[in-house]
């Protein structure tokens, strides 16, 4: 099992023609068994003027959210996260409004371990497989569970869960739940390349109809690769599903320094030079509110074009506080056109401490699980 924390974040804000918050943040995935032990660390900036459009059609370029809302600017605070880690083994960014006054942090997931893995890629392209996320708004968008230990599943599922499909990081769905896997090829170390192509048969056969990609490739603490090595690791390992199931991007921070986040991204697709088989966008956001995170959303949807999944999501505060921000994106991407490029959606995650306490769920967890 792995546990993760956001261990360590600073912010400093100075006055001016420009205000800019500089935060670093690490947290541990500690791997018992199947897991390792991982640290990482991210520097983000987010403090800028923002101006509001909500509700508009989903053919124009979306515009940035506010926070005229409930919610109020996050104060960065220490959480605790556990991730699961595998058990086995661009162009450029149209015109957006800039991102509501708040201070993101980032955070990451555990690395697997070797027994469920399995090259490089090149550009973004699209497989001609169409995308089985086509629903109207209000049902479009599927929420999954990310997890490590399947026995903690069931809560999740009982009368009305709207829960649809799982996920552990790994290539092996452990989950007894009978929803769709989706199967992650983690890195290219620990021997993950090597038992990739087998588990990944074995996951269409079950019924699995999408591939993420490397666990935040940008991070050193988790997959660790450059965007070149990404690209010929996507071209050489997922490529070869295109058509068969959907394919995502590298799972990438919402850090926004100059080598992690979208920056990375925009490198990697550079690197991918229109050789990468890639279906959609995966992206992390930690330590945020719930108008950052849709402005994150947005401002990935404008650079790359490309419908997006959130595979984690972390937000600061209290249990009160998250669930309000739960809320808050729930109806904006369930329910708003703006965000109709949005196709799923997780929480970070199945675990005691994160959307369980002393074994009951959580109010945020209620609410991602049963409600909104």
């Amino acid at each position: 099992m792995v546990s993760k924390s956001l261990i360590a974040l600073a912010a400093a804000a100075f006055a001016g023609e420009t205000l800019a918050a500089s935060i670093h943040r690490g947290h541990e995935h500690l791997h018992v068994g199947k897991r390792d032990i991982v640290t990482q660390m991210v520097t983000q900036t987010a403090w800028t003027t923002v101006t509001v459009t909500l509700g508009q059609s989903a053919n124009a370029a979306p515009t940035a959210v506010d926070n005229n809302t409930k919610l109020t600017k996050s104060r960065l605070s220490s959480s605790s996260t556990a991730v699961a880690a595998p058990a086995e083994a661009s162009s450029a960014a149209p015109s957006i409004n800039t991102i509501a006054p708040n201070v993101a942090v980032v955070n990451a997931p555990a690395s697997p371990s070797a027994t469920q893995n399995s090259a490089p890629a090149a550009a973004p392209s699209t497989t001609t497989l169409e995308s089985t996320e086509n629903k109207s708004i209000g049902q479009r968008l599927q929420r999954g569970l990310a997890y490590n230990d399947g026995k903690l599943l069931q809560s999740f599922l009982g009368s009305g869960s709207k829960a649809t499909w799982v996920y552990n990081w790994g290539q092996v769905d452990d989950s007894g739940t009978g929803l769709e896997f989706v199967p992650m090829l983690w890195g290219t170390d620990k021997g993950f390349p090597q038992s990739w192509n087998a588990n990944a048969q074995k996951a269409i056969d079950a019924g699995s109809k999408a591939f993420l990609g490397f666990n935040e490739p940008d991070l050193g603490s988790q997959s660790n690769m450059t965007p070149q090595n990404a690209a010929a690791s996507h071209i050489q390992y997922m490529n070869p599903w295109a058509g068969k199931v959907r394919i995502s991007s590298p799972s990438i921070t919402n850090s926004d320094g100059p080598n992690m986040g979208l920056n990375w991204m925009q490198k990697f697709f550079d690197a991918c030079n229109g050789q990468c088989k890639v279906d959609f966008l995966a992206l992390h956001s930690y330590g945020t509110d719930g108008p950052t995170v849709l402005n994150h959303l947005l401002d990935a949807y404008n650079r790359f074009k490309k419908p997006v999944w959130v595979t984690e999501l972390g937000f600061d505060g209290d249990d009160d506080k998250v669930n309000q921000a739960m809320e808050y994106v729930l109806d904006h991407l369930e329910n708003n056109s703006t965000f109709s490029f949005v196709e799923r959606f997780t929480y970070f995650m199945v675990a005691e401490g994160q959307m369980l306490r002393n074994s009951q769920l959580t109010t945020f967890a209620k609410t991602f699980a049963y409600g909104a």
